[in-house]
């Protein structure tokens, strides 16, 4: 089995929850750090969703949400070890803020 250690996600999350990590066919990926950095001038909430295919994301397929301080980077080890199985996909919402994961990504089998 093969193992790639990669950023997973590193977008400007938005204010609506959109999908920032979906493996590919046949593999799977897991979390091992995620951090939020916060560069406007007031907190931000930040959410983090697990969401299956065809689901969407909301309070059934959150699994962490966390207020980043105005200016501030914090580390959310919370979603570290959470495992994303295609055809599942990670989504995040939290206008404003960067999200940067790692983690690895490797075969389903």
């Amino acid at each position: 089995m093969a193992v790639n250690w990669k950023t997973l996600a590193q977008p400007v999350l938005t204010g609506a929850a959109a999908s920032i990590y979906a493996p590919a066919a046949g593999k799977q990926g897991a979390v091992h750090s995620a951090n939020a950095w916060n560069p406007t001038g007031a907190p931000v909430v930040v959410n983090v969703y697990l969401v299956p295919n065809a689901g969407a994301a909301g309070d059934t397929t959150r699994v962490h949400q966390v207020s980043v301080p105005a200016g501030k980077s914090i580390p959310i080890p919370e979603i570290v070890n959470l495992k994303v199985v295609n055809p599942t996909s990670l989504f995040a919402d939290g206008n404003g803020v960067t999200l940067t994961i790692t983690g690895a990504e490797a075969d389903a089998s």
